[in-house]
């Protein structure tokens, strides 16, 4: 059986759509998080906080773009073919 590439590349373009839009709202919390860290006066804990939080949404991002690499690899073995034909 022939593969689909359109098929393909529809579903690459919408795991690619997930990870932007997930991506945009993670830079969009990092954003806010690095902002809440310079106002004047915070205290040291609450800025070690903000920081922190701000590591950890752009970590997130790495985890992100390995699903994205390893939903290729499915895509492209074909394994949703394979399944949806039992």
């Amino acid at each position: 059986m022939p593969r689909n590439t359109d098929l393909q590349r529809r579903r690459k373009r919408e795991a690619v759509q997930g990870v932007a839009l997930f991506a945009v709202i993670q830079l969009a919390v990092i954003g806010v998080m690095v902002g809440l860290c310079f106002i004047p006066g915070m205290p040291g804990w609450c800025v070690a906080l903000f920081g922190a939080l701000a590591v950890l949404s752009g970590v997130s991002l790495i985890g992100a773009l390995v699903v994205l690499r390893k939903r290729f690899q499915e895509i492209e073995g074909g394994e949703l073919d394979a399944a949806a034909e039992y």
